[in-house]
């Protein structure tokens, strides 16, 4: 039996924690190996998942390729993270994935900073 794209790439190494809610996105932010395996593993739910990265490595790529998932190229601002259920940071920057981590708090405790 072939594997698809999202299937080689997770491989079973992540398991989906939450349940979508409707009409919301999960979002990876990074086009890195780590960012690939957590976006394939999230195109198994029925949400949409949507990488930011201002670039790809293959795997993300044949994700994207498949239409599994949509790609915004360019690093996401605080407002990206309004429609997301879950955000997952993976950039390879500690500073950038905690500014990531903060945003997305801020987005869940109700409110955008100005």
């Amino acid at each position: 039996m072939s594997l698809t794209t999202a299937q080689r790439i997770a491989r079973d190494r992540t398991r989906l924690l939450g349940f979508p809610r409707p009409g919301r996105r999960a979002i990876v932010v990074g086009g890195g190996a780590m960012a690939a395996r957590r976006a394939a593993a999230l195109t198994r739910a029925t949400t949409p998942v949507t990488v930011f990265a201002p670039s790809l490595c293959d795997d993300v790529f044949d994700l994207l390729a498949e239409r599994l998932v949509t790609w915004e190229n360019r690093w996401p601002v605080e407002a990206d993270l309004a429609d997301a259920w879950l955000v997952h940071a993976a950039t390879g920057d500690p500073e950038l994935d905690a500014r990531i981590c903060l945003w997305a708090a801020t987005v869940r405790e109700g409110g955008l900073s100005a």
